[in-house]
C-alpha cells in the first residue's frame, strides 16, 4: 500500500517513533521506474481523443520512490540501512485477457474517470496499445517490468 503514500519522509519518521531500539523496517513496494511501460502507454492514451475529455484534472495516485531518495530519509529518521535495493521483477499475464483483467482490477485509479459504459473500450485500447510497445511472447504470455523497492532498517540504539 506504500504506492498510495505521497510523503514517504513522514510515514519513515512515523516508523522511527513506534519502533523500539534495535527494531527493524522490513518493506518492500514499488519503486522507481515500476510499471514503467503501463505508466508510458495510460500517459499516451489519456491524452488521445475521446479519453482526455475525462482526464483534465486527473493526478497519478501512484508513489514510486529511488534509492537516493530513501536513502536520504532513513538517514533523517535515524534508521540505520541493512540493505536498500532496487529489485526489477517480470509480472506475466496470461494473453490479453491476463492483462486487461489485471489493469480492470489493479489500476482503478486510472480507469475509474472514464465513465462506465466506455470503460472497457479504454481498457481495450490500454491493452492494445501497451502489446503494439510490448508484443506477447511465443506462448501468447504479456510481460510488464516491475520494479520492487526492498528496504531493511533498523532503529539505531544509540540515538
Amino acid at each position: 500500500m506504500l504506492h498510495w503514500v505521497d510523503d514517504h519522509l513522514a510515514f519513515l519518521r512515523g516508523v522511527a517513533r513506534a519502533l523500539k531500539n534495535s527494531g527493524r523496517l522490513i518493506i518492500s513496494c514499488g519503486g522507481q521506474g515500476n510499471a514503467a511501460g503501463v505508466l508510458q502507454v495510460f500517459s499516451d492514451l489519456v491524452c488521445q481523443v475521446p479519453w482526455r475529455s475525462y482526464f483534465k484534472s486527473f493526478h497519478n495516485p501512484y508513489f514510486f520512490y529511488g534509492l537516493d531518495e530513501y536513502e536520504s530519509w532513513l538517514q533523517k529518521t535515524g534508521l540505520k540501512i541493512l540493505r536498500l535495493e532496487l529489485v526489477p521483477k517480470d509480472m506475466i499475464h496470461n494473453g490479453k485477457a491476463g492483462l486487461a483483467g489485471w489493469i480492470r482490477t489493479t489500476w482503478m485509479p486510472i480507469t475509474q474517470p472514464v465513465p462506465e459504459e466506455q470503460r472497457e473500450d479504454f481498457i481495450a485500447s490500454f491493452v492494445e496499445s501497451y502489446l503494439e510497445r510490448f508484443p506477447l511472447d511465443e506462448c501468447g504470455l504479456v510481460h510488464v517490468q516491475m520494479v520492487r523497492l526492498e528496504v531493511d532498517a533498523i532503529k539505531n540504539s544509540t540515538l
